[in-house]
């Protein structure tokens, strides 16, 4: 080989690891650059460009069309999971440059991964993969599959797939390159140290687990952003906030604010009306709507009870926690877990059923479906179009359907001022840590720092608090709010009703609309019934709250 010619192959190889060295830096640079508690897609969009796609469940969207859940795919493998508007998860399914922990990237062995994470607690060899992976322990060889395994530490926040024994997907969950105080967990990315402490970011979910060891002292925004139940340990008080008590967020997240209880003590508490819910199954005697089912129908599940059934419920007819608990309640219990509206839209049938059968002056006026069962969007894929029909033939019948589809919902997520659950005009519109643009169309609803019931086995009745909820704890609130309506006012249809709710709203400076159901009541008790003047421009003279 000449000097020329091998002299030219030593120059390609050096530009191209200094090529390879700059891409890595360039993706540990920017991620570095990203604060998972506030960033947003559109700052990941800032960063890394327009992704070559979103998807999410085998399904592919546009900008204009993107569901609640979806993921920002880049080239080499980098993609970034976003919720709700705000990243949850970098995944890394390739040779993208990036280097957790300045150590562990795509391909490192798996001796490599425990020498820097440590020994797990325990290692579980070739047993399938659970549904929900125990924390700390390392599944080897899952389903007999010899180098298949599964890595989880969530005070890292790292899970971690192999192949061969080999790293395949490595994914992250919270800023491992973030400098804080702490002995929590420690590291090293190039000469930067690395540590995290509490090792918990916020919004996470602890329910039902020990964390008796964390210091949260010092921490007290992020214990009430936390999801946890009356099973979780907590550290003593030395290591708790002062003043803050587990406990007592969870008992405040009762209340559903507002000026609701209010209401409730003088006696509007939506006593005889009826009203539908259509969700996942549950137990009917938990304390909270334990004699409030008028009538239950299962339309095709496969378990007794579940998390989410529980939940809407207390927050429609709760005894503490619900917006309208003198109400009664048809529940049909449906499987969204199929992702086949055909249920749903089943289950609206059979309430529509139930109602033909009433008489005039107890009909089911509004039914609560956490769900989206058609639409842009839609997670269900099958059978879009008979809920679409089911819902004709309900509002031809006089019933309100609510849901969360993205063409006929109208109701958005917000959440309290903590201090002052009951003050509107300190509502926030979006989630915590993502405050929402203004979006008019909507009718924003409280839907975390809220506390729903607990029953996923027979009679182990408890509550669990949401530091942040999702948009399926704003249906039957404003379900509920609609019944204490109905009580006042039987004589208003379901358009009159929902004219109501937007006219009387809290209007922020952005102009979004917050509901305001103590103004909502005197409203349409003013009103009388002159059902006419819904309908009039002038502003409504009723003060606000």
């Amino acid at each position: 080989m000449s000097r020329n010619k091998f002299g030219m192959i030593i120059f390609i190889s050096i530009i191209l690891s200094l090529n390879s060295s700059a891409a890595a830096l360039d993706i540990n640079g920017k991620i570095a650059r990203l604060d998972m508690n506030t960033a947003t897609a559109r700052d990941v969009t800032r960063l890394f460009g327009e992704p070559s796609k979103y998807v999410w469940q085998r399904q592919t969207f546009t900008r204009r069309n993107l569901p609640d859940v979806y993921i920002m795919s880049y080239r080499d493998g980098f993609s970034v999971v976003i919720a709700r508007n705000k990243i949850s998860e970098f995944r890394h399914e390739g040779p993208d440059g990036y280097f957790y922990l300045g150590r562990i990237k795509y391909d490192s062995s798996l001796k490599d991964v425990l020498e820097v994470l440590g020994q797990p607690m325990q290692t579980v060899t070739g047993e399938p993969l659970p549904r929900s992976p125990a924390d700390g322990v390392l599944y080897k060889d899952i389903g007999g599959r010899k180098g298949y395994c599964y890595y989880k530490l969530s005070n890292k926040c790292v899970r971690i797939f192999f192949g061969h024994y080999k790293v395949t997907a490595l994914y992250t969950t919270c800023n491992v390159t973030q400098e804080a105080s702490g002995p929590a967990v420690r590291g090293s990315v190039g000469s930067r140290k690395v540590v995290i402490e509490p090792p918990l970011e916020k919004f996470s979910d602890i329910r039902g687990k020990n964390v008796s060891d964390l210091n949260f002292s010092g921490h007290k925004r992020l214990v009430s952003t936390l999801t946890f139940n009356e099973k979780t340990i907590w550290p003593g008080p030395k290591k708790m906030p002062r003043g803050l008590r587990p406990e007592k967020l969870l008992s405040d997240g009762m209340n559903p604010g507002l000026g609701i209880r209010l209401l409730h003590k003088r006696g509007i508490t939506g006593k005889g009306v009826n009203v539908g819910i259509i969700d996942q199954p549950l137990y009917q005697n938990h304390p909270e709507f334990s004699g409030k089912i008028a009538a239950y129908h299962d339309v095709g599940c496969e378990s007794e009870s579940s998390m989410h059934g529980p939940a809407v419920a207390s927050l429609l007819v709760g005894k503490n926690c619900g917006t309208a608990p003198g109400a009664r309640v048809y529940y049909a219990a449906a499987p969204s877990w199929t992702k086949d509206a055909a249920y749903q839209a089943k289950a609206l049938d059979w309430i529509i059923e139930q109602n033909e059968s009433l008489p005039a002056g107890e009909k089911i006026r509004v039914v609560s479906v956490s769900a989206a069962p058609s639409g842009a969007g839609s997670p269900f894929d099958k059978n879009n179009e008979m809920w679409d029909e089911s819902c004709a033939r309900a509002e031809k019948a006089g019933i309100l359907v609510l849901d969360c589809t993205s063409h006929r919902g109208f109701i958005g997520p917000g959440w309290y001022n903590s201090s002052d659950r009951d003050k509107v005009s300190k509502c926030k519109v979006g989630f915590p840590g993502n405050e929402s643009r203004s979006l008019k169309e909507r009718l924003s609803v409280p839907v975390s720092l809220r506390t729903t019931a607990e029953e996923k086995v027979k009679g182990d009745c408890g509550y669990i608090y949401w530091g942040r909820g999702g948009l399926s704890w704003g249906i039957p609130y404003c379900a509920g709010v609609l019944a204490l309506g109905w009580q006042e006012r039987p004589d208003l249809d379901a358009a009159q009703m929902k004219d109501y709710l937007f006219r009387t709203a809290h209007v922020t400076s952005r102009g979004a609309k917050i509901i305001n159901p103590r103004r909502f009541i005197l409203a349409i008790r003013k009103a009388g019934k002159d059902t006419s003047g819904i309908r009039r421009k002038k502003p409504l003279s009723i003060d606000s709250q």
